[in-house]
């Protein structure tokens, strides 16, 4: 069941495409989540050999009292449960909702607040990700860019907009990169 966007468009704006995530889709950037994956298995597994290691190379120390054995485990168990935390994060699904209109984009939790809202023309390019079951993927790369400080150094983080597991996505892809299309024509024209 998709909500009613209605009391979030503005006036005049029309709802061109609206539709909802499924878990049977793929995620929106599968090969971010293998990394992420990948990344667990290799962090958990060299935390549980090297403080296994040292637990067992441990075990005969007579200088070793409760407290001290108690934080590495306390260590071992924290250090392998990220891993494993992170691991599991990646399988997590989330209930998302999704609505173009002539004019923007929108996200909806399934509490029926706005998570994401932003114009159209800020949509550089679209790609439809991967299809698996019937549903699709797409991630939209806009031209909206955030600045970080750190250290003396500038870091710059480029925003981008998904759609994790929609049903019919070659017909929204097709809204979309027709959207672009309008989009590029207008900063050709500026």
């Amino acid at each position: 069941m998709t909500p009613d966007f209605t009391p979030f468009l503005m006036s005049g704006e029309q709802i061109m495409w609206q539709g909802e995530s499924h878990k049977e889709g793929p995620p929106a950037n599968a090969r971010s989540t293998r990394s992420t994956r990948m990344f667990s298995v290799i962090w958990t597994v060299i935390s549980a050999l090297l403080f296994g290691s040292i637990i067992a190379q441990s075990v005969g120390n007579e200088g070793m009292k409760g407290k001290a054995w108690a934080a590495m485990i306390g260590c071992a168990v924290l250090f392998v449960g990220i891993g494993i935390g992170i691991f599991i994060s990646t399988y997590h699904y989330r209930q998302e909702y999704y609505c173009l209109t002539d004019k923007r984009f929108l996200v909806m939790t399934v509490q029926g607040e706005i998570a994401t809202s932003g114009e159209l023309s800020h949509i550089l390019s679209a790609e439809l990700t991967s299809i698996r079951n019937g549903f699709g993927s797409i991630v939209m790369k806009t031209d909206l860019v955030h600045y970080t400080h750190s250290n003396g150094h500038s870091h710059s983080h480029r925003t981008y907009w998904s759609m994790r597991g929609i049903q019919e996505p070659a017909e929204c892809y097709r809204l979309l990169t027709g959207v672009l299309q309008i989009n590029d024509e207008y900063r050709f024209i500026k």
